[in-house]
């Protein structure tokens, strides 16, 4: 019947949960004060970084109107959200740094990122770039996938 059909199907349900919890248990490190702090910060720090957007690329002067550089930007992929921003980094001549943006919420990152191909088609905006604020090792993995996709597209560019 229907409902010996479903008991023996939530038995064997339980049976791989528990074989997975019991499995499970060897692997996992122990819960002390330390490890709940860590990931704790771990898990605020992604928070923060997910309603952030970094700009690369945006010209720097010695007195710059950064409100209306950024407002331009996000005035060309057709989004005005309400924003605070921040140069990053030190100095370097020639070279501008990045501006890091803080938005409301990492649904407005979502939008914002999904839109940023129109900055490309004016020469103002040519050479800027938005990206999602990444980690150390979010960076370091991203730039590690970046090398592998360039080596694959020149190994066989008609594959990819």
């Amino acid at each position: 019947s229907v409902k010996t059909s479903v008991q023996e199907t939530v038995k064997e349900e339980f049976k791989t949960y528990s074989s997975v919890v019991k499995s499970g248990q060897q692997q996992m490190t122990p819960v002390t004060p330390t490890n709940i702090v860590s990931v704790v910060k771990k898990v605020v720090e992604e928070e923060d970084r997910s309603r952030n957007i970094m700009v690369f690329g945006l010209l720097e002067g010695e007195s710059e109107d950064l409100v209306k550089k950024v407002g331009d930007v996000m005035e060309k992929i057709g989004e005005k959200p309400r924003m605070e921003m921040c140069r990053v980094g030190k100095a370097k001549d020639g070279k501008p740094r990045p501006v890091k943006i803080t938005l409301s919420s990492s649904l407005i990152v979502s939008q914002i990122l999904s839109k940023p191909r129109r900055l490309g088609e004016t020469a103002q905006y040519k050479t800027v770039f938005l990206s999602p604020d990444r980690s150390y090792e979010q960076r370091a993995e991203h730039r590690t996938l970046v090398v592998d996709l360039k080596r694959r597209k020149a190994a066989e560019p008609n594959n990819l």
